[in-house]
């Protein structure tokens, strides 16, 4: 599988849509879940369901994109319910438009 308009999104996000910190992709074998974020030291890591057709795999990279760039220090600190319960604040549903924003320009 080529998913080359998956490959696209990423480089296109990079530019036009930058978190705070670099950011890591990769399409992994995960349990459960179609993708994740998590910041480790000055690095963003995203983690998308390979087994996922190219379709849902942009839809959880723009997903998991939103979390880095809504990403702030509290987030850190939180166990894992109560990240679960913050991390779809209203700064995440913000930064969500800016990367749909960015998709709709350039794959519509």
């Amino acid at each position: 599988m080529v998913y080359d308009n998956y490959k696209k999104l990423i480089r296109l996000l990079r530019k036009q849509c930058p978190p705070a910190y670099p950011v890591s992709v990769r399409r992994v074998k995960l349990r459960d879940k179609d993708g994740d974020c998590y910041r480790k030291d000055s690095r963003f890591f995203i983690r998308i369901n390979r087994e996922l057709p190219e379709n849902s795999c942009i839809d959880a990279l723009m997903h998991e994109w939103a979390h880095a760039r809504a990403w702030n220090h509290r987030h850190d600190v939180l166990d894992c319910l109560e990240f679960e319960k913050t991390v779809h604040d209203a700064s995440w549903g913000v930064a969500y438009a800016e990367v749909y924003r960015v998709f709709e320009q350039n794959f519509s």
